[in-house]
């Protein structure tokens, strides 16, 4: 068995000091190094009042976000014809209102998450107000969105409510 304590490279080095760290040529060295102190001599500092602004956000601010972002969802899913996916032909000027607010959200960083049709799983934040036992389901998948969740910069500040349709089991009825 050989040791793995004194590799075979050690034993041939030819230097005086084995332990000595020698000095690696680059073949752009100079290049690179103005190239990058331009960079970072061009850089647009961060400004201070960007750096603190997650920190002076209040409770009340992101609260009024949400009912916000709340209610233009609400809005938008009236308008949508429920068998086209669209906006219905006598909502179409609303619409682009509706569109600009979201857009207007985005810009603060809110972001609205309706729910309905995506395949649910246990560990998502969202709170179960009624599962439905369903034929030809394979996978629990929500079946209606009752209130969306709201994403701020990435962090959740308001949980959805969702309805969720189950697959049929052999000894669950079905509803009628």
């Amino acid at each position: 068995m050989k040791s793995k304590r004194n590799p075979k490279f050690l034993k041939n080095v030819k230097r005086k000091n084995p332990f000595e760290i020698r000095n690696v040529e680059w073949p752009h060295e100079d290049e690179l190094t103005t190239i990058v102190s331009k960079i970072v001599a061009d850089r647009t500092p961060v400004r201070k009042e960007q750096a603190t602004i997650d920190a002076d956000v209040s409770a009340i601010y992101l609260k009024a976000l949400a009912a916000i972002a709340t209610n233009v969802w609400r809005a938008k899913t009236k308008m949508v014809d429920v068998t086209t996916g669209e906006i219905r032909e006598d909502m179409k000027r609303i619409g682009r209102h509706i569109e600009a607010i979201y857009r207007n959200l985005a810009e603060v960083g809110i972001v609205i998450r309706d729910h309905t049709n995506d395949v649910y799983d246990e560990g998502q934040p969202m709170k179960v107000i009624a599962s439905k036992p369903t034929q030809g389901l394979d996978k629990k998948r929500v079946s209606e969105t009752l209130l969306p969740s709201i994403f701020w910069n990435n962090r959740l500040i308001q949980n959805g409510e969702i309805e969720i349709a189950t697959p049929l089991t052999a000894n669950t009825p079905p509803e009628p």
